[in-house]
């Protein structure tokens, strides 16, 4: 069961702390077709980046357009006039002549609206996200549709290549840009506020200069593009969605495991059961279950096997199943995202003209010299399509944790595994084994219960009432990430739990496994061994499973 392009060796690398020094693969940034693989290839050091040729060209070109309708007198939010309540504040004379007072002022603007919007609190994002949203952005100013300075792209590459890693706070972004947060890359850019480099958390201007990288004069309309864009919440989104997809891809062992554990019925996962509700990628996953328990005893015909098991188990492939389809289509939103521009304004080279061209108002946007194109007011930064899909996604991953948390409460009782109550040791007469392990999953249960919770609904109006609207596409993104870290948890108590059960399994009613199950088991026990007693705690093994399963 494959979910999209990322390869194992990517979901092995999610897990491990980035390696910096010669790297083998160079990522060339097209602004078209960078991918959630690339990304987080990027995002655990093992690829630098760089700029196409035709990215280059692009950036150089859509600057020069830029430039040449604001000496046309063009207003350009952001560049010949100010940002949010300052909308009607001119920055350039009308004139939009570049003369050196107005050179000075714009200079003088962007550093100060970096400095102003650098508002954020909380503590810092992962470096390895931060790496991530420099790489995203540094790619959509590669679309040709943003309109900065060529420096601009300069420092985003050689911040991800040398990795200078700005402090970015993870808490003031509203989702509709983060704008208080992506501030940060830019005073960082300058010089200015702080950076972790070589392993130190240190000024900005020092690793800078340590690192041989000249600062950031930003102009035009330079810091409004490095501020205003989506490409953190988008960072967190991928790095939640490269853990999310280990677990959906890891679902399928763990259920097999699950349902050896119990003794429990494959009809409801049989090709021909599933045929009759033929749901998206419902009959894949259950050929997977299917294909991970042949060669063992389920498939021999057991007249004390029950006919129905508890839900989780019987239906334990629906919630996968789904899981795939709510991947899929976030999966698709993130492509499109990182390889365009959520720019406001939208520079677009050589834009199309419409039939709309003959009206005044629309021929106003179109500049004709030695860079055609347009250059328009948008809100092109609503993140609403990706906040509301991220949310349906943690809700999916969410479910598997809610399955998981059920299954595991069946597993203490004779009842529903014919075994050991708590799966004790039939040689341990005193033992509690697994009996209180289900607080722990219980309460991780709890907080992905929480965190499931959409949060696309809630803001106020801010701004002096222009900025009115919000998605909270970064909580949305920071949300799925703690449900994902909690669902890795509760498997992770949920495959000690069915390694202890399926040792009993051989044990006590000396069944044959399947061969994957033998495997599986074989492997877990080189980090966690059977419980024979209760003589060792087991957090260290939780931790230990947990790492486990998120490379297996």
């Amino acid at each position: 069961m494959k979910l999209s392009v990322l390869s194992q060796s990517v979901l092995v690398a999610c897990c491990v702390a980035p390696a910096f020094g010669v790297l083998a693969d160079t990522i060339s940034l097209t602004g078209k077709d960078l991918t959630i693989e690339q990304l987080l290839k990027v995002q655990n050091g093992v690829a630098s980046i760089t700029v196409s040729q035709q990215g280059k060209q692009n950036i150089q070109n859509s600057f020069d357009l830029l430039m040449d309708s604001a000496r046309q007198g063009t207003p350009v939010y952001g560049l010949t006039v100010g940002v949010g309540k300052n909308k009607d504040t001119e920055v350039f004379g009308k004139d939009g002549k570049m003369s050196d007072e107005a050179v000075k002022l714009s200079e003088d603007f962007n550093r100060d609206m970096l400095f102003t919007h650098s508002a954020a609190s909380g503590e810092p994002i992962e470096q390895s996200v931060v790496r991530m949203a420099m790489t995203i952005r540094l790619n959509q100013i590669a679309t040709g549709h943003v309109g900065v300075q060529p420096d601009v792209a300069r420092l985003y590459e050689e911040f991800v290549n040398k990795n200078i890693i700005p402090v970015v706070p993870s808490d003031g972004s509203v989702g509709l840009s983060d704008i208080l947060l992506a501030s940060h890359i830019g005073a960082a850019m300058m010089g200015e506020h702080e950076v972790f480099y070589k392993g130190e958390r240190m000024p900005a201007g020092k690793a800078l200069k340590a690192a041989g990288v000249k600062p950031l004069v930003p102009f035009g309309k330079d810091g409004l593009s490095i501020l205003s864009n989506n490409a953190l919440s988008t960072a967190q989104l991928v790095h939640a969605m490269g853990q999310a997809e280990q677990l959906i891809e890891f679902s399928p062992k763990l259920i097999a495991a699950g349902l050896e554990s119990i003794n429990g019925n494959i009809s409801p996962i049989l090709p021909h059961t599933l045929d009759a509700r033929p749901m998206p990628h419902v009959q894949e996953v259950g050929n997977d279950i299917l294909t991970n328990l042949e060669g063992g005893y389920l498939f021999q015909r057991d007249e004390k096997r029950p006919l129905q098991d508890a839900l989780s188990f019987r239906g334990a492939h629906w919630p996968v199943a789904n899981a795939i389809s709510q991947y899929n289509s976030l999966e698709e939103l993130v492509h499109i995202q990182i390889n365009s521009s959520d720019d406001n304004p939208t520079v677009y080279l050589n834009a199309k003209h419409s039939r709309f061209n003959k009206y005044p108002q629309v021929e106003q946007y179109f500049t004709d010299g030695k860079v055609s194109g347009a250059i328009n007011s948008s809100a092109n930064f609503d993140t609403i399509q990706l906040a509301t899909t991220t949310e349906a996604f943690s809700i999916a991953m969410a479910q598997l944790g809610k399955y998981s948390s059920n299954r595991q409460i069946k597993m203490i009782d004779p009842y529903f595994t014919g075994l050991p109550r708590a799966l004790v040791n039939p040689d341990d007469t005193n033992g509690q084994s697994f009996y209180t392990l289900q607080n722990g999953f219980t309460a991780l249960f709890v907080d992905i219960a929480h965190a499931s919770n959409p949060v696309s609904f809630y803001g106020q109006a801010n701004q002096g009432g222009i900025e009115d609207n919000f998605s909270n596409f970064h909580q949305a993104s920071k949300n799925l990430t703690t449900v994902v870290n909690g669902v890795s948890y509760i498997y992770a108590f949920e495959l000690m739990t069915y390694g202890q059960a399926l040792d009993l399994q051989k044990k006590v009613h000396n069944r044959d496994l399947s061969d994957a199950n033998k495997t599986l088991l074989k492997d877990l026990r080189k980090t966690v061994d059977f419980y024979a007693d209760d003589t060792r705690t087991f957090t260290i093994d939780i931790e230990a499973s947990q790492k486990f399963l998120m490379k297996y």
